[in-house]
């Protein structure tokens, strides 16, 4: 009989052990989920340059531009004599080709009425289709030129911000290989807001999960946002994992840089 009790009295320990982990997990899956972190620009770009030349113009720190505006110029002015030059060698071609193919076209009606013989016009054709080339080879070469002076313009890739200049106006760009950066600027319009909740709510936090944030140094009022990414591995060093909060930043009026805490719901 002891070894049906101490049986039985196992048991009722192992029944009681689960069903405390059962409600253990129901109260984590139920609290509030909290985690501090910081806001950042949901994107940091550094801009340069592929080419050697001089700044004439940039943008200053603090200014916000518009994707597609400049933000860099370099001397362009033997890039845009380029451009006059082979301007002037397109239309030079565009009249030889009109000459040509006139000539050619009147060779053909002269050819079938026996005026002219076989081999003028060989000669005939051999000129408008020298012609047809050379006018192709024009067109390519200005295009190029147009290519080189838009290359000596850097344009925003998004809409941004200038936070950082790297270079002044009159340095010299010595590029040897690669992009030298000129300019530091960021993206926000949105935000991210990282946290590092504790690795005991990994796979409790999805995509798409709204969350609000308290930015202490904005009083009271509370930034929403929701998940955007879930670091699949948890930091050995912290114990925790990263989670990245998109934040909508309309008017720009939310600094990058605050700290706050993030709360949000496990996913049931």
């Amino acid at each position: 009989m002891p070894d049906n009790d101490f049986t039985g009295a196992m048991l009722r320990f192992w029944l009681y052990a689960m069903l405390a982990a059962i409600l253990a997990i129901r109260v984590v899956a139920g609290e509030p989920i909290r985690a501090s972190g910081l806001l950042t620009p949901m994107l940091e770009i550094e801009v340069g340059s592929e080419l050697r030349g001089t700044i004439v113009w940039l943008a200053n720190e603090g200014d916000a531009v518009t994707k597609g505006q400049p933000l860099v110029k370099l001397r362009d002015s033997i890039e845009r004599f380029t451009v006059d030059l082979r301007k002037a060698q397109l239309d030079g071609a565009r009249y030889a080709l009109d000459r040509y193919k006139k000539d050619y076209e009147a060779g053909k009606l002269l050819q079938a009425k026996k005026i002219i013989n076989d081999e003028e016009m060989r000669t005939r054709e051999f000129n408008y289709l020298n012609a047809q080339s050379q006018m192709d080879q024009a067109v390519a070469n200005h295009k190029l030129a147009l290519e080189d002076v838009t290359l000596r313009t850097v344009l925003a890739p998004v809409d941004c911000v200038v936070v950082r200049q790297l270079k002044k106006i009159g340095e010299t760009l010595v590029v040897s290989a690669g992009v030298e950066n000129i300019l530091r600027v960021v993206h926000v319009d949105s935000l991210y807001f990282v946290a590092y909740p504790d690795a005991k709510f990994a796979g409790q936090i999805k995509l798409g999960q709204k969350t609000e944030i308290l930015i202490p140094l904005r009083g009271q009022e509370k930034l929403t946002g929701e998940v955007s990414y879930v670091d699949p591995g948890v930091e050995a060093n912290s114990g925790s994992f990263r989670v990245k909060i998109l934040v909508k930043n309309p008017g720009r009026k939310i600094n990058a840089g605050l700290h706050g805490v993030a709360t949000f719901l496990t996913a049931k």
